[in-house]
């Protein structure tokens, strides 16, 4: 199972991995610790079709029969293998625990480096790249020979100090990099230059004015000294996948604490703000509060201060909106740090469900070998990762709790198990059709009795 996951990693990031003159041993290890990855997923898989398999081999040679006739029941065949799965539970725990996360760091790590080792080859046509920091680059087209010609290119410059925007279009242009591979350099032929103009007074501003230039032919520089690291394992950030269950923990309450100083901030202001007890009117004397503050000013102040109010009003607002969204946020950043922390036990916990509903329903089934088990426990599987999935989103977009939409997909699927168990044990034709058809034509007995009694 790894190796047809693994298989798909590799269909998936062929592109960015092929032809970037990286030794062969950085990839290697890419596909060692991407395969390290992936256990927690092929894991429960695995623990399916081999249950299935195994069980159906059983039934299939009447060996569970055997057992059955001399006093040994299902349960008592599955009992070593229930331990076994325990220990498996406890192991993939340890292993998402300690070492999956350095497996992904270091894969993550890999990845980036060697997908943006060569930027030239990395830049897609109708896609922005924005590998080289401070620039994002769109091309329209690549042709000719190394597909090093481009079409309808734009370049977007973000590296003002000032905060001004520059744009560069041009219809056509080629690129290419520099004998000692430091600049990627681009050619640029009928283009146009846009770069925007802050004014120094503030009414201008509104206009937002830009100076355009055009040229015949141009040449950019991009320098790619960041690009030319000799150490492809270099660390330069951490995600919450790479993180163990303390580390995860102390950066989930880390966050929390700053979302609450935030809003407790956020409420000191308002109430500094709008909280009163007497209010001052415009000339500094206090008025002692009456119920109706506005009664006590003058028709133009009146007029004046319904405007300060709804012009404030307004501004309060948008504050407001943009608050929301930012508490909205900060609590989505929480919600995947303590989803991947319930993520580690449900995982585990997955294993020992799928074997229940492996084990009676190959011994159902009654079939081993790789045809019909295959199917079975890949259907079960889709059904299972889909779930698990959409309900792990459901916990990202804070629609569920974490705890919710990580262990409810295991939860649907355990009294599953535990019914499939008991029908094994008991030896109940769950997938005869004829145990469901006997009571359609008992039923039809019934009323034709009925007829006759009636007559």
């Amino acid at each position: 199972m790894i190796f047809f996951l693994l298989m798909q990693f590799l269909w998936k990031y062929i592109d960015d991995l092929v032809g970037k003159g990286v030794e062969w041993y950085y990839l290697i290890e890419l596909l060692f610790y991407t395969s390290a990855s992936l256990v927690p997923l092929a894991l429960p898989i695995s623990v399916l079709l081999s249950s299935l398999m195994t069980f159906g081999n059983l039934g299939e040679h009447n060996e569970l029969a055997a057992l059955k006739s001399s006093g040994v029941g299902l349960v008592r065949v599955m009992r070593p293998l229930i331990f076994l799965m325990l220990f498996i539970c406890g192991s993939a725990f340890l292993f998402s625990n300690y070492v999956m996360p350095v497996a992904n760091l270091k894969g993550e790590t890999l990845l980036r480096n060697i997908s943006t080792k060569k930027p030239a080859l990395n830049i897609r046509a109708g896609v922005f790249y924005g590998g080289i920091e401070g620039f994002s680059i769109k091309i329209g087209e690549k042709y000719g020979p190394d597909r090093k010609l481009l079409r309808e290119v734009y370049i977007y410059d973000h590296t003002s100090v000032e905060g001004k925007r520059k744009v560069i279009a041009a219809k056509r242009g080629a690129m290419d990099l520099t004998p000692d591979e430091r600049f990627l350099l681009i050619d640029l032929e009928e283009g146009t230059s846009y770069e925007e103009v802050i004014p120094g007074n503030r009414k201008d501003r509104i206009r937002h004015p830009f100076i355009r230039s055009s040229f015949d032919r141009a040449c950019i520089r991009f320098d790619l000294s960041s690009f030319q690291s000799g150490d492809l394992r270099q660390v330069r950030q951490k995600s919450f996948q790479m993180l163990n269950i303390d580390q995860l923990t102390v950066a989930s309450d880390s966050l929390g604490v700053i979302l609450t100083e935030r809003k407790e901030s956020v409420d000191r202001s308002f109430r500094s703000k709008y909280g009163f007890e007497s209010t001052v009117d415009l000339e500094g004397d206090r008025i002692e509060e009456d119920g109706v503050v506005i009664a006590h000013l003058s028709p133009a102040m009146k007029h004046r201060a319904l405007e300060h109010a709804l012009r404030l009003a307004k501004t309060q607002r948008a504050y407001l909106d943009q608050l929301s969204e930012e508490f909205h946020w900060r609590s989505k950043v929480i919600a995947r740090y303590r989803v991947e922390w319930h993520k580690k036990f449900s995982l585990s916990f997955a294993v020992l469900v799928l074997f229940f509903i492996g084990a009676p329903l190959g011994a159902i089934i009654r079939k081993g070998g790789i045809g019909l088990p295959v199917v079975v426990s890949v259907c079960i599987f889709i059904v299972y990762h889909t779930m698990s999935f959409s309900m792990e989103k459901m916990g990202r977009e804070l629609v569920w709790t974490p705890a919710q939409s990580m262990w409810t997909a295991s939860f649907i699927l355990l009294p599953i198990g535990i019914f499939l168990t008991y029908k094994a044990a008991t030896d109940s034709a769950l997938l005869n059709m004829e145990a469901y058809l006997k009571p359609l034509e008992n039923l039809k007995e019934w009323l034709a009795r009925r007829g006759k009694k009636s007559d």
